[in-house]
């Protein structure tokens, strides 16, 4: 009888529970969103991180290209930022005989109660081999920005090497 009642108990306190759907909170004072929380993003983000990771990999720049706005806002791990177009990309992209980029975690986000535009944190390790030879190898933290049109339109780069 008591194993029956415990686990009455156990089925009624289960379904008490709530799983939290929010948290955080984005405190930017000039927003009008300050002391929103954050929720998950469902759009296809996570699904279009993994696209652009396999052809990032495979340094397909039109591929790659297909998952950004004409326009990219690229604040790079030592804070330079610049307005980085197709052309840009593809300039990158040629300097390189191979990329690895290793995604470990991707958490999509937007602020409670907005237009669905929205972000992507990736942590991940690359290491890329120059043409000429040199090997850049990170733990990088990246914020993908996602605008209306499911374009990443913004990217920030938080990093350290990899002895």
């Amino acid at each position: 009888m008591k194993k029956v009642l415990f686990i009455i108990a156990m089925a009624v306190s289960m379904t008490q529970m709530n799983a939290q759907t929010e948290g955080g909170k984005y405190l930017d004072p000039a927003s009008k969103f300050k002391n929103r929380p954050f929720v998950f993003s469902n759009r296809g983000e996570t699904e279009a991180i993994m696209k652009l990771n396999e052809a990032y990999n495979k340094i397909d720049f039109k591929t790659c290209m297909s998952f950004c706005a004409d326009k990219v806002t690229f604040t790079d791990f030592e804070g330079n930022k610049e307005v980085l177009t197709g052309k840009d990309w593809e300039g990158f992209f040629a300097g390189f005989k191979s990329l690895d980029w290793k995604i470990i975690g991707i958490v999509p986000i937007r602020i409670k109660d907005t237009d669905p535009s929205s972000g992507v944190i990736v942590v991940a390790t690359e290491t890329r081999v120059g043409k000429d030879g040199t090997v850049w190898k990170k733990e990088l933290t990246e914020m993908f920005m996602f605008d209306l049109n499911m374009k990443i339109n913004s990217i920030t780069q938080y990093a350290q090497a990899i002895k």
